[in-house]
């Protein structure tokens, strides 16, 4: 894609994101806002979180003010987890802003889960902790008793940047922010 390319997305925002754009005419997304949304289970998104904000800056740094992603789809009938009175964004984005995703392999990281390189390294993997006694391999991240399996899940993670391992054709993006000029329409959810 040239520079010039644009991609249009979707994402859900509630209304304090959309006050923002009116009034500073861009958005980014702050720690703060994911710990007051998720509360006490912030600590379950920002391990990922804060995995992906180190990976993805290497793909495209993000500018001043931006410290998390903003999660959007590249289909608008992907959009399913917004909130009673939120509004979907379309947004024509320069392509060079989004790194797009395999939704599958993000979907995996959330749930704090191995990425397998294959279908048998998949297998592999669930015979193995299932001869630990480990029922999901979430456990291994969730407590201290399994390092060697949470190295080598938080490691299977960065075949979220590998396109030649597929879990899914569905894809997501993530962009540092959100620009006025960018919006093509706002509507309620």
């Amino acid at each position: 894609m040239t520079e010039l390319s644009k991609l249009k997305v979707w994402t859900a925002q509630a209304d304090v994101v959309i006050d923002t754009i009116e009034e500073n005419g861009i958005y980014h997304v702050k720690r703060d806002f994911i710990l007051k949304k998720y509360q006490q289970i912030s600590k379950l998104f920002l391990e990922p979180y804060d995995w992906f904000i180190r990976r993805a800056a290497s793909k495209i740094p993000p500018p001043p003010g931006a410290e998390y992603p903003i999660w959007v789809f590249c289909d608008p009938m992907m959009i399913s987890n917004y909130a009673t009175g939120d509004y979907i964004i379309e947004a024509e984005v320069p392509a060079d802003k989004v790194i797009l995703l395999d939704q599958a392999k993000w979907l995996k990281i959330l749930n704090l889960s191995y990425i397998p390189a294959d279908p048998a390294d998949g297998e592999r993997f669930k015979r193995t902790i299932t001869n630990y006694g480990l029922q999901h391999e979430s456990k291994a991240l969730t407590t201290n008793f399994y390092p060697a399996f949470k190295r080598e899940i938080i490691g299977s993670w960065d075949r979220l940047f590998d396109d030649s391992i597929k879990l899914s054709e569905d894809k997501t993006g993530a962009l540092w922010e959100i620009r006025k000029e960018w919006i093509t329409r706002i509507t309620k959810a």
